[in-house]
């Protein structure tokens, strides 16, 4: 019970800190430009499963830059202000509180990602067209849960690399080429495509494609769902290793420097 009480504080502490009208206007806006342009471009083919894709593709592009960034920075501003060591000596687990913020930031991620949505819709003029519904849910859940687990290695990491804003000016553009969300992965070049398919949102994009296409292999984009998770969870995995890591060179070690 005592980590349902810290899922709730930590998730609406996160909501709360992220809900500053200076950044929510920043996010909601951000995307809009180049969803407009895309859409405009792909909108001139014959095709609706390029635009169908991109209205996919945008919602978890949206969810990346926004959980990719702000979670990376979380453990080290809760150092910098001076609350990291309450929430590193709690009996909660660091990676309960990481876990919990990943998923609010990747809720307003997703409310981030509905104009650039509308956005496309509009410039496009028609909705998404889907041939499979329910390959179609699991594979955007997928996506984005894809997203949330390969974030937040980024909070441990951002850490222990003594990494600075630099840092995510170049993960967040290259995490949106290889995780596919503009245009499949085996549209890159071949040994691009090997470094992509280690995301598990390249997958995810796959299965989307599978449920939109009107001669897709439901039993194809199944294994690809399955691959995306186990991806996924690897991921999960790795970085509780690494909020481990972090933990300890609190408790065993006492520092508690940013840099």
């Amino acid at each position: 019970m005592g980590y349902v009480y810290a899922f709730r504080s930590a998730f609406f502490e996160q909501i709360k800190n992220d809900m500053q009208l200076g950044e929510v206007l920043f996010f909601l806006v951000v995307n809009i430009p180049l969803a407009v342009v895309l859409a405009w471009v792909v909108s001139k083919g014959s095709s609706t499963v390029p635009i169908d894709y991109l209205l996919v593709g945008v919602l978890l592009m949206s969810i990346w830059n926004r959980v990719s960034i702000r979670l990376g920075w979380t453990i080290t501003g809760d150092i910098l202000v001076g609350t990291y060591d309450y929430i590193a000596t709690a009996r909660t687990p660091l990676a309960v509180v990481v876990f919990t913020r990943a998923l609010a930031i990747s809720v307003l991620g997703i409310l981030s990602g509905f104009l650039p949505v509308l956005a496309i819709v509009w410039i496009s003029g028609q909705f998404i067209q889907v041939h499979e519904p329910l390959l179609l849910a699991f594979g955007v859940g997928a996506g984005a849960f894809s997203v949330l687990s390969v974030s937040i290695i980024f909070a441990p990491l951002f850490l222990l690399v003594r990494g600075r804003e630099g840092f995510f000016n170049v993960i967040r553009p290259i995490g949106v080429v290889l995780g596919g969300f503009f245009y499949p992965v085996a549209f890159l070049a071949p040994g691009v495509e090997v470094v992509a398919r280690i995301l598990p949102a390249a997958w995810a994009m796959d299965a989307v494609i599978i449920a939109l296409e009107p001669e897709g292999n439901a039993l194809q984009g199944a294994r690809d769902l399955a691959i995306a998770l186990a991806i996924s969870l690897a991921y999960l995995f790795l970085a509780y290793v690494l909020l481990i890591k972090v933990e300890h060179r609190v408790r065993v070690e006492g520092n508690m420097r940013a840099f």
